[in-house]
């Protein structure tokens, strides 16, 4: 099962395109707005960890496993951490060409793609050890929330009303990430738009979490997105290849004159990256993150110019066609928020002045949907659930 937008006058449906999307969770988030004005259009994809979120939210989806298993002995998150960087490093000296003669996006690609195994290793021997053992999505959701309110997981300043801005103007939004719960990041947005005004209207704006999922039972496992891909390789979102296939799915029917804007913090975003219209790197506006500090440097070997984004002008918007990420075209851009996105010529016009009172509903996709209509429409301000 896909879930498709098909024009800006419908939501997004489902279609029977690709039978393993009815494994997993989909989410779309519909952001209503009273002003809907002019193009471009932008669709904006965006990373989660590091990116909306200020810092990864992995450990705090581990710890929902650790307590759902509080009779267990387990080892330790530090351990699996350890032994994930052990397996980095070992992976790193084997590999045929070091990082600093890596010179071409088609070099660190491949790189980047070599990952897969020790990523698949790292999932595998967390199944293995059992933290996630009988953690459902009702789990996840109850670990999500105080993690919300007790300040664990904080979104990145601006995010809001980039994503407003974008819906309002006509554009999309999509969250894609390699983390291990989708449904941990709906939660987490659902929680953080609480107190947000009574919507306006309801209209056809709405943003798709594209993630991982924890299975639940027994057995303890996270499903595999591309389970049914054999020709490129079974697996999660695992890699910066795994992101820029979702990328691929999402932009394969892109409205005429839209824009795609991707926004990542690390060498996992690289790909998508250079492949958007508009690739916007965040850093921190302190000491960057350890992600944030690699891709800056994988970005100096390339050769990959990276501006602040409040140096951008117009003309900057007019990207020059390129067939994949191996063609480096225009110049890639930093942000340490939304707010200077924001504020930037990709978003900024006249009309974007306007105060906009927007609000958020939720719209919930189970494995189960067989029908091209919302199954359960759950309000973020508390309004009364639909259910089928």
């Amino acid at each position: 099962m896909r879930l498709r937008r098909f024009s800006h006058g419908q939501f997004y449906k489902a279609s029977q395109t690709h039978d393993r999307f009815s494994t997993n969770l989909r989410t779309v988030i519909s952001f209503s707005s009273s002003n809907l004005t002019t193009p471009p259009p932008l669709h904006l994809i965006l990373d989660w960890d590091g990116t909306l979120t200020t810092s990864s939210t992995l450990p705090l989806i581990a710890q929902i496993g650790y307590d759902r298993n509080a009779s267990s002995l387990f080892p330790s998150w530090d351990t699996f951490s350890e032994a994930y960087m052990s397996d980095y490093r070992a992976h790193a000296s084997a590999y045929r060409t070091p990082a600093f003669d890596r010179k071409t996006v088609t070099q660190e690609l491949a790189w980047l793609e070599s990952l897969r195994d020790m990523e698949r290793k790292s999932v595998e021997r967390a199944e293995a050890a059992g933290i996630i053992r009988n953690v459902g999505r009702e789990d996840v959701r109850r670990g999500a929330e105080p993690a919300v309110s007790e300040g664990k997981v904080r979104l990145r300043k601006g995010w809001k009303s980039l994503i407003m801005e974008v819906l309002r103007r006509g554009g999309r939004v999509d969250v894609v990430s390699v983390t291990w719960s989708g449904t941990f990041v709906t939660t987490c947005l659902r929680s953080v738009a609480e107190g947000i005004e009574e919507p306006i209207e309801i209209t056809n704006q709405g943003a798709g979490v594209w993630a991982n999922e924890i299975r639940g039972g027994n057995e303890g496992r996270m499903d595999r997105y591309f389970e049914n891909d054999g020709k490129e390789g079974k697996g999660g979102i695992w890699t910066a290849g795994d992101k820029m296939r979702v990328m691929n799915e999402l932009t394969a029917l892109e409205i005429e004159g839209e824009i795609t804007v991707y926004v990542g913090d690390s060498t996992t975003d690289l790909q998508c990256l250079l492949s958007a219209d508009v690739g916007v790197c965040i850093r921190n506006a302190g000491e960057t993150s350890g992600e944030q500090r690699e891709l800056e440097q994988t970005l100096r070997t390339l050769g990959v110019g990276c501006q602040w984004i409040g140096r951008m002008n117009p003309d900057d918007l007019n990207p020059k066609p390129r067939q994949d990420a191996s063609e480096i075209g225009n110049r890639l851009w930093w942000a340490t928020n939304f707010d200077e996105i924001c504020q930037s010529p990709l978003v900024q016009t006249d009309a974007s002045a306007e105060k906009n009172n927007a609000s958020i509903l939720v719209y919930n996709m189970p494995p189960c949907y067989q029908s091209s209509e919302p199954m359960i429409l759950q309000s973020l301000q508390g309004l009364p659930v639909g259910r089928c």
